[in-house]
């Protein structure tokens, strides 16, 4: 009797060399390390055939490969040994373990938005241990609730899943990213929600395109754009910002263009009910959006003066992203060759990044040094990239 992992390679057509093209191009998109090719022919031949169960790393591997979920080839949902390990554990309940129960889960939504709204301000570096201390409670809540219970501590499951991918991003882990992301698809997929599952899937495209991998990316948010006309404005519209980012990395112009028009269109449509996914979107939000676009495409002057405006009105409340907007002004700045406004928004920007740790902040402060590499000797410049060279360890 075949497996799911077998029969998922022979409904495509595959061979098992051509599985092992595709585990390999994943691995790299996800930061794996693979063994030989003879030894690698040897696992996949044991997971086939149920000899032997793939390990955490090897599940994530296979569901990126087949874009499926863990149900779908046959995986165990529960969570992946080498995650829970690093969790902080519970204490041992002296008492019956905890129901999803109306008020638990109001304690877990409450604590949820405390979290979200501390981000901007605080950054990554202080919120994964808080917000990974409420996971062994939901991953219990899931394992135990039935009926209509289920379905609202699966909602609060992806929550704090999909939060943790992108804490996990702004610290520059694209693994961990990914696979916390991929556990929030796993929830919309069982939630069969539409809406859930296209923000995930575009936020996956947003990981994959930091990463690097803005081909892969495409194919995240044309999944995410699948259910377009069935989900709110807001969450069609951040998934056409997702694509013109990753069209705009790839150098593709007109097809960026064309995205971030269908986005303002929709951005300026009356909000639906998006469940609190994106309250962000707005028409200022695509623009900034635009700029980011027009940096990757060497279109400095198109960002510059959106760049400067949006920093005259940011929320104070918002101070990553502050920094996130001034190191690409930075840039901009850099590629108009106005060395001055580089090094003081980039200053303004560093300071930022080192207050919330945010990688995010440091991977566009990078970018910048390749463009201000030619006057490297300069001694404001000299002192930008020690403060710099500092955050990565490199200084």
């Amino acid at each position: 009797m075949k497996t799911k992992l077998q029969t998922a390679r022979l409904t495509r057509g595959w061979s098992q060399a051509e599985l092992m093209d595709a585990m390999e191009d994943a691995a790299g998109r996800l930061g794996f390390a693979l063994p030989s090719r003879s030894s690698l022919k040897t696992q996949v031949s044991m997971f086939e055939n149920g000899r032997r169960p793939p390990g955490p790393e090897y599940q994530a591997l296979f569901c990126e490969v087949y874009e499926a979920t863990r149900l779908e080839l046959g995986f165990a949902l529960e969570a992946a040994p080498s995650q829970l390990d690093a969790l902080p554990k519970l204490p041992s309940p002296r008492g019956p373990a905890p129901t999803a129960s109306t008020e638990v889960l109001g304690y877990l939504k409450s604590v949820f938005v405390q979290h979200a709204q501390a981000e901007p301000l605080v950054g990554p570096r202080f919120l994964v241990p808080a917000v990974q201390s409420q996971v062994p409670l939901i991953e219990q809540l899931c394992s135990d609730a039935r009926g209509p219970a289920r379905g609202e501590v699966l909602r609060v499951g992806l929550r704090y899943a999909e939060f943790l991918g992108w804490l996990y991003q702004d610290s520059g882990d694209s693994q961990e990213a990914m696979l916390w992301t991929n556990r929030a698809l796993d929830y919309a997929y069982e939630l069969d929600d539409p809406t859930l599952s296209a923000y995930v899937f575009q936020r996956r495209a947003n990981i994959a395109t930091e990463a690097g991998h803005a081909g892969y990316a495409q194919g995240l948010v044309n999944a995410a754009l699948n259910y377009a006309g069935k989900i709110p404005t807001q969450v069609e519209a951040v998934a056409l910002r997702a694509q013109a980012n990753a069209h705009a990395v790839l150098g593709n112009a007109s097809e960026t263009a064309r995205a971030l028009d269908e986005a303002r269109v929709l951005a300026d449509k009356t909000p639906g009910d998006d469940d609190g996914l994106a309250p962000y979107v707005s028409v200022e939000y695509i623009d900034m959006e635009a700029a980011n676009c027009a940096i990757a495409l060497s279109r400095p002057e198109d960002a510059v003066a959106t760049l400067e405006e949006s920093l005259t009105r940011w929320p104070a409340q918002q101070q990553r992203d502050r920094g996130l907007c001034l190191a690409r002004l930075s840039t901009a700045y850099a590629q108009n060759q106005d060395l001055e406004g580089a090094v003081g928004a980039a200053t303004q920007a560093v300071g930022i990044a080192q207050a919330t740790g945010s990688a995010r902040i440091l991977a566009e402060l990078t970018r910048l040094q390749t463009h201000l590499a030619p006057f490297r000797k300069l001694v404001e410049i000299a002192e930008l990239n020690r403060a710099v060279g500092s955050m990565k360890g490199t200084g």
